[in-house]
Parts: C-alpha cells; sequence; structure tokens
C-alpha cells in the first residue's frame, strides 16, 4: 500500500486535549485558597501575554527542570500580587493539579480519528511542548494499551517546538521522511509554520473558527474527508 502520507503527529493542548475547568479559572482557585481574589478575565489576559514569551535558546533547548521553572515564572506572572511564600504554595497546587487525568478531557473527534489512522496504518505520534506530565494526563484519559509509545516531549527530547531539534525528533520516533508526515495543531507557528519549513505537511486545527488561513479545518473528523490518505 502506498499512502500519500504515512504518520500524523498532533500537537497535545488545544488540538487533543483541553482542561477542565479552564488554565484561568485553575488558577483563580488556587489564589483563593491563599487569599487573593483576582478576576477571571484579569489572569487570562495576564496567562495569554506571558505564555507566549519565549525566553529559551536560539536552538530551543529545555529539560524537565527548565520546565518547572517556566512553569514557575508563569505563576509569579500570572499572580504578581502574591509574595514568594504564596507564590511557591500556588505553584505546587498548580503543578499537581495540570498533572491530574481528571483535569482535562479528549475532544470528542480524537478516539474515533486515532482508531481510523489506525485502521488505515497512518503511524500517529503526540508532538507536544507539555512536560513529563503528559505522560500521566494522557495514559489516564485514552486508556489505551501502550498509550504511552504516542508520545514526544519537549523536555524529553531536549527541545521546544519550534527548534529544529523538537521536528527531528519527531521524524527519528516515526521513522518516515518529512514528506510523509502531517503535522497537525492549534498554534500556526508551532504547528505548521515550522512544521512546513523543516519540510513536513502541515495544517492548522482551529477548532473555533478564529483563523482565515486556509490549510485550517475545525474538527479532525475532516481528515476522513481529505486526500491526503489515498491509497
Amino acid at each position: 500500500m502506498s499512502l500519500k502520507i504515512r504518520a500524523v503527529a498532533f500537537d497535545a493542548v488545544g488540538t487533543l486535549i483541553e482542561p477542565v475547568p479552564s488554565v484561568a479559572d485553575a488558577y483563580r482557585q488556587a489564589a483563593l485558597s491563599v487569599g487573593l481574589d483576582l478576576p477571571t478575565a484579569v489572569i487570562r489576559e495576564r496567562f495569554v501575554k506571558v505564555f507566549t514569551a519565549d525566553d529559551t535558546t536560539e536552538e530551543h533547548s529545555t529539560n524537565e527542570l527548565n520546565e518547572v521553572q517556566r512553569w514557575r515564572k508563569i505563576v509569579e506572572a500570572c499572580l504578581p500580587e502574591l509574595d514568594q511564600a504564596r507564590s511557591n504554595q500556588v505553584f505546587d497546587e498548580l503543578w499537581e493539579h495540570f498533572a491530574k487525568p481528571s483535569n482535562w478531557r479528549l475532544f470528542p473527534d480524537v478516539a474515533d480519528t486515532f482508531h481510523w489512522l489506525a485502521q488505515k496504518g497512518i503511524k500517529v505520534c503526540i508532538a507536544s511542548n507539555f512536560d513529563a506530565r503528559l505522560r500521566q494526563v494522557w495514559s489516564g484519559l485514552f486508556g489505551e494499551e501502550k498509550p504511552l509509545d504516542y508520545l514526544v516531549i519537549s523536555s524529553e527530547v531536549g527541545f521546544r517546538k519550534p527548534g529544529e531539534g523538537f521536528y527531528q525528533a519527531v521524524l527519528n520516533h516515526l521513522e518516515e521522511p518529512a514528506e510523509s508526515v502531517l503535522f497537525i495543531g492549534d498554534d500556526w507557528i508551532n504547528d505548521v509554520e515550522f512544521p512546513a519549513k523543516f519540510g513536513f505537511k502541515a495544517n492548522l486545527l482551529d477548532r473555533r473558527s478564529r483563523s482565515n488561513k486556509n490549510n485550517s479545518f475545525v474538527s479532525l473528523q475532516e481528515l476522513n474527508d481529505s486526500n491526503w490518505f489515498v491509497d
């Protein structure tokens, strides 16, 4: 069987899974636990601003310790009203919160899409800038035998998206050339622009229909109607 695409690399958060409650709501509840009451909208605005900032090196190298430190800085930037002791307490609470599968959910089209791709013999991996907590989250949500074999995680491979080293790790994992791999995610830079630069086919998953990009779609079910997987 000769396929146009032999493997698919999916981003995780916003593509396959989403936090429940939302990030801003979780931060608000954690802040309330130490006596700080802030509007969710304020926290959300701060989070968006600091989360999109990238303070890694030009190669975007990282490791698990760097990711812990990065998230500690994010919490401090979102909740600057806290003193160090309370900030540390909130960070610890949030770190554990987002490690629990119960605080995440799969989008409803994910399981069927993975099953459909498996039936067609398409290789799959999850290519994420999450840290090692994703293993616990994914295992708890998906519940498939050997689900952790899917995961390519930035803190484990040593590079964050959009570093070239990350995309090379994806190709090494899938054992396919870039032109045979479709990269799908909700971030235009990390999941479309840079994968395409390195030879992948790439499409934006725009679940909330906020983009006017030509190569975007709103549901993974649209993969069934594509011609990427024609024999």
